[in-house]
C-alpha cells in the first residue's frame, strides 16, 4: 500500500492520486447497471486490471491515518464497484476526499 504524507500543503503526487481516486470513482459508480464480460475468463481479467491499475493508498494526515480501497468485480449478470474510504478505521465517503483536496 503506497502511503503519502499530507501536510498543510499537498504534494503533487498526493494531489494526483486524489485526482485519481475522485475521477475513478465518478466513472465506477454506476457500473451496477453496465454489463458485465460474456466469458469467466474475461471477467476475472478485468477483475485483476482493476486492482492492477486501482491499487490501494493510504494518507498521514497529522494523527489521521486515511485508507482508500477500491473493490472491482463482475458476476454473470452485473458489474459491482465499492470504494472504502476509512480515516482511522471509521468509515467515510467520497466527500472526505474531495474535502482534503479542496483544501
Amino acid at each position: 500500500m503506497k502511503t503519502y504524507n499530507i501536510t498543510n500543503r499537498l504534494s503533487a503526487q498526493a494531489k494526483s492520486e486524489l485526482n485519481r481516486i475522485i475521477e475513478t470513482h465518478d466513472k465506477y459508480k454506476g457500473a451496477y447497471f453496465w454489463t458485465s464480460d460474456c466469458s469467466a475468463d474475461g471477467r476475472r481479467r478485468n477483475e485483476k486490471k482493476f486492482a492492477d491499475n486501482h491499487p490501494d493508498v493510504a494518507f498521514l494526515k497529522g494523527e489521521d491515518r486515511i485508507e482508500v480501497k477500491m473493490y472491482y468485480s463482475e458476476s454473470c449478470r452485473n458489474v459491482y464497484y465499492s470504494l472504502d474510504v476509512l480515516v482511522n478505521g471509521t468509515k467515510k465517503n467520497i466527500a472526505y476526499i474531495k474535502k482534503l483536496l479542496a483544501k
